[in-house]
């Protein structure tokens, strides 16, 4: 079982439009709404792949009783802790070949409410064999609540696998999970260092992928070094395709693959959600075709 830890809850709508101009008015041809963030998207895929995954999250108001419908509706375990504040709303905007994101920062957690989420991580850890730790968490949780989680899974035997950003990054590697999976940006962001390699030297930890949106992707396995190039597709929809390959590489790892197959798995899974229309989501036939073609 694959216990994905993902506070940063939102309630996604993607509207497609012909070409979208600021300034405007701009009629959206297409609207899809689903439950998403990055935990999310890491245990659906997970879950389309095939592995037992359970995202544990956070979830309030109106918004959060759509976000909880959806993750049934998509057949996503979920233990869904519900709090005070109304769970965000984030907007996809996508017109011909530009992108565009409007995104609302989660709502503070309260302190029980802090409480209740790590209540509920203690009774989840029961037979977990790995915990994701992806995306940001909300204020009120601490600089250290990666860590904190970090360490009480390393003490149960399960290992730990890490996406999440700045200073929160900076405090759970000294809790040494067995791989840390970020982008080249938030890595110079949190190390202040320009140099991929550099960078990667001052987490510290053992094996470390670093993505680059569709460049090359870099991995570090103690003294190795080596890349992977993600295949060229013609993206739909390119967010949530750093979530996607996260999943493929813990599914990967949790199936006992070496290192070199699981980050194969996740490029391939990366590439794949880029040519769905929403975030966090896959077709087990285009990740097989595009794993092949990566040789």
């Amino acid at each position: 079982m694959i216990l994905v830890m993902g506070l940063s809850s939102v309630w996604q709508r993607t509207l497609f439009f012909d070409g979208f101009h600021p300034g405007e008015v701009n009629r959206a041809k297409r609207v899809l709404e689903t439950a998403s963030g990055k935990g999310v998207n890491v245990a659906r895929v997970a879950t389309i792949l095939g592995e037992k995954a359970r995202v544990l999250t956070v979830a309030g108001g109106r918004r959060g009783e759509l976000f909880v419908k959806g993750l049934m509706a998509d057949g996503v375990s979920a233990c869904v802790v519900t709090v005070r504040g109304e769970t965000r709303v984030c907007q996809t905007l996508i017109g011909g070949d530009v992108v565009t994101e409007l995104v609302e920062e989660s709502p503070a957690l309260r302190k029980a409410e802090v409480a209740a989420v790590m209540s509920a991580f203690e009774k989840e850890l029961s037979g977990v064999g790995m915990v994701v730790l992806s995306g940001t968490v909300p204020v009120g949780c601490g600089e250290d609540f990666y860590a904190r989680l970090a360490r009480r899974a390393r003490r149960s035997g399960v290992v730990v696998v890490v996406d999440t950003q700045r200073q929160q990054l900076m405090n759970v590697v000294r809790e040494k999970p067995v791989l840390v999976k970020i982008n080249r940006a938030e890595l110079a962001t949190a190390t202040r260092e320009r140099s991929v390699a550099a960078g990667v030297r001052q987490l510290g930890v053992e094996c470390a992928v670093i993505s680059d949106g569709a460049r090359t992707v870099r991995v570090f396995e103690g003294t190795k070094r080596w890349s992977v190039q993600p295949p060229r597709v013609e993206a739909l929809n390119p967010i949530g395709s750093g979530d996607a390959m996260l999943a493929g590489i813990a599914v990967g790892l949790a199936r006992g693959k070496t290192l070199v197959e699981a980050v194969r798995l996740g490029v391939a899974c990366g590439a794949a959600n880029a040519l769905t229309a929403t975030s966090g989501v896959v077709r087990c036939a285009d990740v097989r075709r595009l794993l092949a073609s990566l040789g």
